[in-house]
């Protein structure tokens, strides 16, 4: 037997006891019951509401924002780094001075760019929370969110683009 075929054999049978250990319930349980399941006589009750969600888009936001704290700050300290490299490669030309002043630069406009989408996210979804928290459904229909925001194509015979529309 070659190494090649006792590596494939060891292999799917590593696979095969992971398997058997992750689910030793449902690999080892037995067959369900044949009986059909008793018919009650009694009207279905209506279905429960939907549960709350763990993650309120409220969290997300604040998340959104915080990630966009943590890029300006990045952009920052890399913008200052490439400002400071560039004095040292004005004061003393070298290539390594230069090389790191265009790394620092590029690093600040990603931390830039993320800050920029981060903050974006935030305040869209900030924006378009649920300001609803009751429990009668009447009452959420009655209430009004504290912003629309909607987006749409728009198609011309010279070009396209996209419409947006924010009202609060």
């Amino acid at each position: 037997m070659s190494s090649r075929t006792l590596t494939t054999r060891l292999l799917l049978g590593m696979v095969a006891l992971t398997a058997l250990f992750a689910l030793p319930g449902q690999a080892l349980a037995s067959p369900p019951d044949p009986s059909p399941p008793a018919i009650a006589d009694a009207k279905p009750s209506p279905p429960p509401p939907p549960p709350e969600p763990a993650i309120r888009r409220s969290t997300v936001a604040l998340v959104a924002a915080g990630v966009a704290v943590v890029g300006a700050g990045a952009a920052t300290v890399f913008g200052v780094l490439a400002l400071q490299n560039k004095s040292d490669y004005e004061s003393h030309p070298t290539s390594s001075s230069s090389a790191n002043a265009n790394n620092d630069a590029a690093y600040a406009d990603g931390c830039l760019a993320l800050t920029v989408a981060a903050a974006v996210t935030s305040l869209l979804l900030y924006l378009t929370r649920d300001t609803t928290h009751d429990a009668d459904p009447a009452a959420g229909a009655r209430a009004t969110s504290s912003a629309i925001f909607s987006a749409a194509p728009v198609v011309t015979p010279h070009g396209g683009g996209a419409g947006l529309v924010l009202r609060f």
